[in-house]
């Protein structure tokens, strides 16, 4: 699994929690600096070749579905924080976060 970039991860955070949606409905989830259309189904068709959603069609659309979980994601970004950031010490890990 690869890591998203901000872009990637505020669109699968919306899909997530919609569970299966359109592009317009994945726009319709942001609140601030909402993106352009055109500019979500790039980033959809680049999340759909990294295998992290799958589409199924909808009369002449498409609707879109996570591939991967929300904490399946999440549970590699913390072995990626702390293979890569805290020396596999997850005492460390912890440490950090309850000081947040």
């Amino acid at each position: 699994m690869n890591r998203l970039t901000p872009a990637e991860e505020q669109v699968m955070l919306r899909l997530w929690k919609l569970e299966k949606a359109s592009i317009k409905e994945i726009v319709g989830q942001y609140e601030e600096n909402v993106p352009a259309y055109n500019t979500t189904s790039t980033i959809v068709r680049i999340l759909e070749r990294k295998k992290f959603i799958k589409h199924k069609q909808k009369g002449r659309g498409f609707i879109y579905l996570p591939k991967i979980s929300r904490d399946e994601y999440r549970e590699y970004l913390m072995e990626y924080l702390l293979k890569n950031y805290f020396d596999q010490d997850k005492k460390s890990l912890i440490a950090e976060i309850k000081s947040i």
